[in-house]
C-alpha cells in the first residue's frame, strides 16, 4: 500500500484529490495530534526535528515569498518570535536582508545559531523594548499575535522600532472556517491543542483593529487560500493574511 502511494505522489490528479479529501475532513473533524495542556514550544521544535526543523512547507514557502515582495532588499530586519529561522533565512538568502531574531525557545535559538543566523532568547509575552536593539526597517511578526493575550501592548512597545511592522495571521472569515461553524464546530485553527490560538480577526475585523490601533495597512496580501478568488475577496477566500502597517501617529505618518 506505501509503494502504492508513493507512486501515486508523483501524478498531480492524485495530490489534487488528496488535498481535497482532507480540506473536507477538516471541516468535520479534529486533529489526531490534539491533546489538552499548555503548548511546550521545546517539545513542539523536538517533534519537527530532524525531518522539518530549518524546511520550509508550502504553506510557509507562501508566506516567506509574500513577505519578501513587502521587504526592500537590504533591509533591517527583526524577527519576532523567528522559531527554527527557515523564513528569516529565506530573506537573507533572497533579499540580503541584515536579520536578527527572537524566540522564546532555547532549542529553536540554538538551532537558529547552528546555520548561521543572528537569534537571541526572549519572551514577547513579557516588556521586549530592551532586547530589541535599535531601530528596523521592518519587524516581522509572523503567525505570532494570535498566540498572546494582549498584541496590542506588543505592537504598541514596538511603535518606534521600526518603519513597518509586518503581522502574518490566520482569517478566521476564510469559507471554509465559515462552514465549519455552520456544522456546529468552531474554525479549526489549531494543530496541537484548542489553546494554541488566543486571538481572532476576520479580514474586516484586522482592517478595523489597525485603524483603532493608529496604524495604516501599506500592504495586504491573502498568501494562501482559493486561487484567484483570495485576491478578489480576502475575506472570504482567503486562507491566510500578510498585513504591513505604518504609525499613523503625529510624526510618524
Amino acid at each position: 500500500m506505501n509503494t502504492i502511494k508513493r507512486i501515486a505522489r508523483r501524478f498531480p490528479p492524485y495530490i489534487w484529490l488528496a488535498n481535497q479529501y482532507r480540506t473536507l475532513r477538516r471541516l468535520v473533524t479534529y486533529p489526531t495530534t490534539a491533546r489538552v495542556g499548555v503548548v511546550d514550544y521545546d517539545d513542539y521544535w523536538d517533534a519537527k526535528a530532524p525531518d522539518s526543523m530549518g524546511r520550509l512547507s508550502p504553506f510557509r514557502r507562501a508566506r516567506a515569498e509574500a513577505l519578501a515582495r513587502i521587504i526592500a532588499p537590504g533591509s533591517r530586519v527583526l524577527d519576532l518570535g523567528v522559531g527554527d529561522g527557515a523564513i528569516l533565512k529565506y530573506l537573507v538568502d533572497t533579499r540580503g536582508v541584515d536579520g536578527y531574531g527572537l524566540d522564546i525557545s532555547p532549542k529553536a535559538v540554538e538551532f537558529c545559531r547552528s546555520i548561521g543566523l543572528n537569534v537571541d532568547l526572549a519572551d514577547i509575552n513579557k516588556p521586549i523594548g530592551a532586547d530589541i536593539g535599535g531601530h528596523y526597517d521592518a519587524i516581522i511578526m509572523s503567525e505570532i499575535i494570535e498566540h498572546i493575550p494582549d498584541p496590542e501592548r506588543l505592537l504598541d512597545s514596538l511603535r518606534d522600532h521600526a518603519d513597518l511592522l509586518i503581522v502574518s495571521v490566520p482569517n478566521t472569515g476564510y469559507h471554509q472556517h465559515r462552514l465549519r461553524l455552520l456544522l456546529g464546530r468552531f474554525p479549526l485553527q489549531w494543530i496541537v491543542t484548542p489553546g494554541e490560538h488566543l486571538r481572532f480577526w476576520t479580514v474586516v475585523d484586522f482592517r478595523w483593529w489597525a485603524r483603532q490601533m493608529g496604524f495604516r495597512i501599506v500592504h495586504e496580501e491573502a498568501y494562501r487560500g482559493t486561487p484567484f478568488l483570495r485576491k478578489l475577496w480576502p475575506n472570504l477566500f482567503g486562507q491566510a493574511m500578510v498585513y504591513a502597517l505604518q504609525d499613523t501617529r503625529a510624526g510618524h505618518a
